[in-house]
């Protein structure tokens, strides 16, 4: 994340037999192994990467105990392993030296604070999920630092790399990228900020890097704005907000996103992976900032959001010696300043057209994301029905499913037809519905009117679903039911066909409750409000010559999602089956 190489070891290539603290640096002794002398640099309090460790450390203690990491202290120390074991043996056996770790620790905390494994909730201190991820992703990280180079330099910062690697190829099944959001606003989160900003700042101004956070900073949210001012339709689907994200809330919560802060305060400040002239160092923060809003223009889910901001960097830093080449002529000092400026060739007109070029692409990339379908759900694997988001115009989501269904249902409490060839639906005695806490703390308007309303709906769909099963009516299936929950209804039905017998389906019910649920994989996306219905299900089997063949009873236990948990709407179907979905804290 941060600087990995902020005050590189002072004693690595120096004589042996100098034991002296160099002024300034890191105090160096000498260690006599094999007849070798080896020098053993110790850590030093002026060094840029214990202030940066020293942040880190505090806002990981605050995850663990206030912030709701879903993160483990295991986790953690396996990627601080990782990291300093292999920055101690390459220096070891390649640079005769004996070193405190300090840039092997600061990737590894560093990428324990970014990645995380879906399944790990807060609280399991000593979860050793995806144990393998975090040593290989760091392993990675290390790897790119010393076999990557170029001018004696590494390219990459040597976590981010890994980061967005590890994002791209085992995609939201495995991993996750630290939320944008924590907490909401409160006296934890005040302090949060705090630590952020203070700290970010105050090393920034100790590394003559402030002029490319401020850049970064400024950029970011001047290009934000510029992508979702004319395309506020572009939306976001995040764990913790019950509706997506579209434009000036958006921006907002980008802009003042804690994790941004991390990103623009300690990740993309690297002092070895910037130019090092003052004014190529802020071309560069305002380059990551207009990359990072290109490649985030077509996505929709925090994941991808966040993968691709974490990629800008990525991209910056390959470019960054090019950039240096380009920018050589206006960095020249004194007198010849002005003659130089007025003399840059060709320089100065291509870089403007290439950046008005990018500056331009800005909404047609946000833009992008408006004609693609979205996951309803924000499940991550792509198995849930897909509707493209739209933002203050037009139906709700599948409003062609309400608008037809409330022409032929019975509103609630009611048992007669609503017109001489309308259904009846008699559905059974449905108990008070309990509300668990988190639901009502992830979206307050669940309230106990908006929960009953849900549970009659869920009732009621499973009786319509009971009926076309029982007249073999695919048709009448797609009223209680859309997506993939009208597949798994479609499916009984179609083997019932096939096997030439009709099936009845009656409820009893004795609980039912709201439940929060996370998403399938990916615990990022959006979380799941569903309804659990406990109690008994009947099953009558009838032949083709509707004689019955056998009645059995069971325990029914089970969790299902609404299209549309608005209580306002006619109508909800189905759209998917929770039952075994892990339950979210």
């Amino acid at each position: 994340m941060a600087s990995t190489d902020a005050a590189p070891p002072q004693g690595i290539g120096i004589p042996a037999d100098s034991s002296r603290a160099h002024p300034g640096g890191p105090r160096r002794r000498t260690v006599l192994i094999r007849g070798r002398a080896y020098p053993v640099i110790l850590p030093s309090l002026r060094d840029p990467r214990l202030h940066v460790a020293a942040v880190l450390l505090t806002l990981q203690v605050l995850g663990q105990t206030v912030l709701g990491f879903r993160l483990s202290i295991a986790q953690i120390l396996a990627c601080l392993a990782a990291g300093a074991l292999i920055e101690f043996v390459v220096t070891f056996f390649k640079d005769k030296a004996i070193i405190w770790p300090a840039s092997g620790l600061l990737t590894g905390n560093s990428t324990a604070f970014i990645l995380r494994v879906p399944g790990t909730l807060h609280g399991q201190w000593w979860s050793t999920r995806g144990i393998w991820i975090f040593i290989g992703v760091v392993a990675l990280g290390m790897a790119s630092k010393y076999l990557i180079r170029w001018k004696g330099r590494h390219i990459f910062n040597p976590s981010n790399v890994a980061l967005v690697i590890a994002f791209v190829v085992l995609g939201p099944k495995y991993t996750e990228p630290l939320d944008l959001w924590w907490i909401p606003m409160g006296p934890w989160m005040i302090v949060t900020y705090a630590i952020l900003i203070i700290g970010g700042l105050l090393i920034a101004w100790e590394l003559r890097l402030l002029g490319l956070v401020l850049g970064f900073m400024v950029a970011f949210a001047a290009f934000t704005a510029l992508a979702l001012a004319p395309v506020p339709d572009h939306c976001m689907v995040a764990s913790w907000h019950v509706t997506p994200m579209c434009g000036q809330d958006l921006w907002q919560i980008l802009v003042t996103s804690p994790e941004i802060l991390i990103f623009a305060l300690f990740m993309v400040p690297d002092p070895r992976t910037v130019p090092e002239s003052p004014l190529a160092r802020v071309v560069f923060g305002i380059g990551v900032a207009l990359l990072a809003v290109l490649l985030l223009g077509p996505t929709t889910l925090e994941f991808w959001t966040k993968t691709a901001i974490l990629a800008s960097l990525v991209i910056a830093c390959a470019m960054r010696f090019a950039l240096v080449s380009f920018l050589a002529p206006f960095q020249v000092d004194g007198v010849r300043r002005a003659r130089d400026f007025f003399h840059f060739g060709w320089r100065l007109p291509v870089g403007f057209a290439v950046a008005m070029l990018f500056v331009g692409s800005i909404p047609v990339a946000a833009d992008l994301s408006t004609h693609g379908p979205q996951a309803a759900a924000g499940l991550a694997d792509g198995s849930t029905p897909t509707v493209t988001l739209a933002a203050g115009t037009g139906p709700s989501i599948a409003g062609w499913v309400s608008d037809s269904g409330s022409t032929a249902l019975p509103p609630s409490g009611t048992s007669g037809p609503g017109s001489a060839s309308a259904r009846v639906w008699i559905l059974p005695a449905i108990p008070s519905v309990s509300i668990d806490s988190n639901v009502t703390s992830f979206d307050p308007s669940m309230t106990p009117q908006a929960a009953a309303r849900m549970a009659h709906d869920m009732v009621l769909d499973l009786i319509i679903e009971s009926e076309a099963r029982r007249a073999h009516d695919l048709k009448l299936a797609e009223s209680g039911a859309s997506g993939d929950g009208l597949k798994e209804f479609v499916e009984v039905i179609n083997q019932d066909i096939a096997d030439g017998k009709s099936i009845t389906k009656t409820y009893s019910f004795d609980r039912v409750s709201l439940r929060l649920y996370l998403p399938k994989f990916s615990s990022q996306a959006a979380r799941l409000v569903g309804v659990s219905l406990h109690g008994t299900a009947t099953f009558t089997t009838r032949d083709a010559s509707g004689n019955v063949v056998s009645q059995t009873s069971s325990v029914y236990a089970k969790s299902w999602g609404l299209q549309d948990n608005h209580p306002t709407n006619p109508s909800n179907p189905i759209i998917n089956d929770y039952t075994d979905l892990a339950a979210a804290p």
